[in-house]
């Protein structure tokens, strides 16, 4: 009986080990961007699935409250940061994607990862100056990413040209077009839930690739009419830009997938 009763404590004290918080790891989240031509490869033509020519030079957008979860409970592994591809004018960088790293994570099983689309309403109400140099959350220090007049942080930013005049190149000088797209304000933030297996092991790295679908940004829970909505910033004196850039919030979330 005293032999049992001893097996049965190692056994306890072994899983005890295996709960989660004893150690740490890191995890990597890497969007990586689909068009209907590959990767998106900024200030370069591609084509939308119904045909259209676009040309993009900026695309970035912020995600906060990130969270693992297991089942019901969620471990919280930062407050925001910036998926921005300013740097994905070439081949390679669109091909490797834009990665985020995540460390001091509590080792175990994760049942999937969750996190806002935009700046959560906790953080949005302060301004860049607020948080110059504060400790996981400099990425909301540049002011080119906040509107002082609507004090809240540009969510999502989409720029650049498609092909209205059907001469077979998105832009070219011709400034009727440019599209821009540029969503705000705590009720077009969004959340994100990708259910999957991830496991964080001690002192390593756990890599979850994710796709961002351009062609959903533009077309999926609802339809954007490029040649009748080309430019639209979330100005809630605005009723036609904030009908617009609601359609961009709400394709962002069915554009983001495993």
């Amino acid at each position: 009986m005293k032999k049992i009763l001893f097996l049965f404590i190692i056994a306890t004290l072994i899983l005890s080990s295996c709960k989660k918080g004893d150690s740490i790891g890191e995890l990597d989240l890497t969007f990586t961007t689909k068009t209907q031509d590959g990767n998106l490869v900024l200030f370069e033509d591609f084509n939308l699935a119904d045909g259209t020519l676009l040309n993009l030079n900026k695309l970035q957008f912020f995600i906060s409250d990130i969270r693992l979860i297991d089942g019901n409970s969620e471990t919280k592994i930062a407050d925001i940061d910036l998926v921005s591809f300013k740097s994905h004018d070439n081949a390679a960088a669109a091909q490797a994607g834009e990665t985020l790293t995540f460390g001091e994570i509590p080792t175990g099983s994760y049942t999937g990862i969750k996190f806002g689309l935009g700046v959560s309403s906790d953080l949005n109400g302060e301004t860049p100056d607020y948080y110059a140099g504060v400790e996981g959350r400099a990425v909301l220090a540049d002011a080119g990413n906040h509107w002082v007049n609507w004090e809240s942080y540009i969510h999502t930013k989409v720029e650049g040209f498609f092909d209205a005049n059907g001469n077979g190149t998105a832009g070219g000088g011709d400034a009727d077009e440019s599209i821009t797209y540029h969503t705000g304000m705590d009720m077009l933030y969004r959340e994100k839930t990708i259910n999957m297996d991830i496991s964080i092991g001690e002192d390593g790295t756990f890599r979850l690739p994710l796709t961002l679908d351009i062609d959903k940004i533009f077309d999926s829970a609802s339809s954007l009419d490029l040649p009748n909505e080309p430019v639209a910033h979330s100005n809630p004196n605005n009723a036609a830009f904030m009908t617009t850039t609601i359609k961009i919030a709400d394709n962002l979330v069915e554009a983001i997938s495993k």
